[in-house]
């Protein structure tokens, strides 16, 4: 009996040290892929791919008429997927004027883009982008020498625009944008246009150069 309980224990003491590796866990491997429910994600260092400068063309409506706005963008892109960059836009009507040292009725803004590219290496891809800026409205605007006062007289203005875009890789450094957005504008107090005057639909063409 003595010999069967001694026997017993060794035999306990044998069954837990072995089952000890068993539920010990190790450290993952470096650069091993995360489990989920849904799939695996592997963890991607953020890096800098690429840059672009991209001169545009765009019509858009303004008060009730059609208005022009060509503008310059440029950024970087992130992991050939992400840009981020700024954007500078002139807004002009059939009623912009420009004289020799004053004009009338023409805008500005710019400000932040923020972009996601799909399949950017597809000879057709898409994008999705949204603009955060600010600008101004000029009734008159002058250097101070013609009948326009000093400056400008107007009001400013914060504006978001998103926009959805589809691009053709032309060559390898140049590619042509097409793309459909809105422009959701809020004027300041001052003189001028109002913030649904200046908000509206935005028809956008880009030529893109850099590097992708």
């Amino acid at each position: 009996m003595k010999t069967l309980t001694i026997a017993s224990s060794v035999s306990l003491v044998a069954l837990v040290l072995a089952s000890v590796p068993a539920f010990a866990q190790s450290p993952p491997p470096t650069g091993a892929e995360e489990e989920t429910l849904v799939g695996y994600h592997r963890a991607e260092t953020t890096r800098v791919s690429g840059w672009f400068v991209a001169p545009t063309f765009a019509t858009t409506s303004f008060a009730s008429q059609l208005g022009y706005l060509p503008g310059l963008r440029g950024g970087i892109y992130l992991n050939q997927r992400f840009a981020i960059g700024v954007t500078a836009n002139v807004l002009a009507t059939q009623d912009t004027h420009f004289g020799d040292h004053d004009g009338r009725n023409v805008g500005t803004y710019g400000g932040l883009l923020f972009q996601y590219v799909v399949h950017s290496n597809n000879l057709i891809h898409a994008s999705v982008e949204s603009t955060l800026a600010s600008g101004r409205w000029c009734n008159t605007f002058g250097d101070g020498k013609g009948s326009a006062p000093d400056g400008c007289s107007g009001r400013t203005f914060l504006a978001f625009e998103p926009a959805a875009n589809l691009e053709l890789n032309i060559a390898p450094h140049i590619r042509v944008s097409t793309g459909v957005g809105y422009r959701f504008a809020v004027a300041a107090k001052g003189d001028g246009p109002t913030s649904g005057d200046l908000s509206g639909i935005v028809a956008r063409t880009s030529v893109i150069f850099g590097r992708f």
